[in-house]
């Protein structure tokens, strides 16, 4: 990959010059690179200024990278970056956890958002996910074969928050789903069962009965409210 980063930054600033500040690579591909492909490389680019002709004359080389199977970039003037720190500090923390720079400043080195920043943000994610999982239960609690599905895809997107809980809380998350939900429930004090079972219901081909799935569906918004009201008490 390292020539078509090269390529990739000599491109930048041919088209940008000295307005090009910085350019990224982070995600789950420099945490995992045995099993990395191109989409899993996630890219921030940026710049001192933003405006259309800045984005026209870049817009070749993002049609390239994105040709070439790479993910879309993120666009930052560096004062939107440091504005931005206390609204998305949960994206900024996972982008902390495995990057690289390969051009430019690390925007990455010393700026990270505070505490109090990070718990709203959770609430804000949680809360947000759950009013519209009740609302997708309306239509899908017809049939078990939706409602199942329903679960077994939106409990990836709350467990996705549980590793953020646990750095609020002072610690180093496990990357493994089941490990950062499980931990989650230990540090709240919530019953994670319903959580853990839909994880593993992922994996497996069995399928539910009617009671059994409305049962679990109540279980499941029973315990993320349990996680949300103890992320509304963190601090407090």
């Amino acid at each position: 990959m390292r020539e078509q980063f090269e390529k990739l930054v000599s491109e930048l600033r041919a088209a940008e010059g000295d307005n090009l500040l910085s350019v990224v690579v982070y995600g789950s591909a420099l945490a995992a690179p045995e099993q990395a492909r191109r989409s899993d490389f996630q890219w921030l680019l940026m710049t001192r200024r933003l405006g259309a002709p800045d984005l026209r004359r870049i817009r070749p080389v993002i049609r390239s990278l994105r040709a070439a199977g790479y993910s879309m970039p993120v666009f930052f003037t560096e004062q939107e970056f440091l504005d931005s720190l206390d609204v998305f500090p949960i994206e900024f923390r996972q982008m902390k956890r495995a990057y690289q720079v390969i051009y430019g400043i690390d925007p990455l080195a010393t700026n990270l958002a505070s505490s109090a920043n990070l718990r709203q943000q959770i609430e804000y994610e949680l809360r947000g996910k759950l009013l519209r999982l009740r609302s997708l239960y309306l239509p899908a609690g017809e049939k078990v074969e939706d409602l199942t599905g329903l679960m077994t895809e939106s409990v990836v997107s709350f467990v996705q928050i549980m590793r953020p809980i646990l750095e609020l809380l002072g610690e180093d998350p496990p990357v493994e789903r089941m490990l950062a939900a499980k931990r989650v429930g230990e540090r709240l004090g919530v019953d994670m069962t319903p959580i853990v079972r839909l994880l593993k219901l992922r994996e497996e081909s069995r399928r539910l009965m009617e009671v059994e799935t409305e049962d679990l569906f109540a279980a499941y918004l029973e315990c993320l409210g349990g996680v949300i009201d103890a992320v509304d008490k963190i601090g407090a």
